[in-house]
């Protein structure tokens, strides 16, 4: 059924963000799709409105007229250069979105963190995504939605040594991860993606954070 309803999506060149752009854009429920990226993705679709932003420039956004917005922003230390700029890419740009999406019409916020996260951590990534969550439920008190995906399985189109060496632990070694550890199993980006859209559709309220093992639950429980 075709609505009126619009997603903003950041994000949307990550592993994740690439599955749930494309979901987004198949979906009827979805009038409009629009993304903020760096650069061109390059894809035309009569439903996406592509906006080429400075990143460290985005407090200057005022709002959105989207309903839901999707965030799958994420890097890497190495990548980003030090913790400050990790820090800055992966917490301050999401708070700010999300002040921006309160602020707006946004009724649901759908977050990818990190299976693990938590503020006290310590490990630098998961201490982050930790702070993100924390910072998250006090800006969007209501239709918050967190994600805690363990390892995502899937092709980047970066290449990242040690994440590809976990992958092969996990297809090889995964099925090891049972009752409690289940959720510490290798997870589908494309799932992730797919659990996203499904419970940004939901009438659902409140704040809802869930694991792994809970994701593929819910997909499982949707068919």
């Amino acid at each position: 059924m075709e609505t009126n309803m619009k997603a903003l999506l950041i994000g949307a060149s990550g592993l994740t963000g690439g599955h749930c752009l494309r979901l987004l854009l198949k979906d009827y429920f979805y009038k409009e799709v629009e993304i903020w990226v760096r650069k061109s993705t390059g894809i035309v679709h009569p439903k996406l409105i592509e906006k080429i932003i400075d990143f460290n420039a985005i407090e200057t956004i005022g709002n959105t007229d989207a309903q839901h917005v999707f965030c799958c922003l994420g890097t890497t230390i190495k990548k980003a250069g030090s913790q400050q700029n990790f820090y800055k890419a992966d917490h301050d740009y999401v708070i700010t979105v999300a002040e921006m999406a309160a602020r707006s019409v946004a009724e649901k916020f759908v977050y990818i963190s990190s299976i693990g996260a938590n503020s006290n951590s310590g490990n630098f990534y998961l201490r982050t995504k930790g702070k993100v969550e924390e910072d998250l439920k006090k800006v969007c008190k209501n239709g918050l939605i967190i994600l805690r995906p363990s390892m995502l399985m899937g092709k980047r189109q970066e290449f990242r040594f040690g994440e590809l060496m976990g992958k092969g632990f996990m297809k090889v070694f995964g099925f090891l991860f049972i009752g409690s550890m289940k959720k510490y199993r290798g997870i589908d980006a494309a799932k992730v993606a797919e659990a996203m859209v499904l419970c940004a559709k939901s009438t659902k309220s409140g704040i809802i954070t869930m694991e792994s093992d809970q994701i593929l639950e819910t997909l499982n429980n949707h068919k």
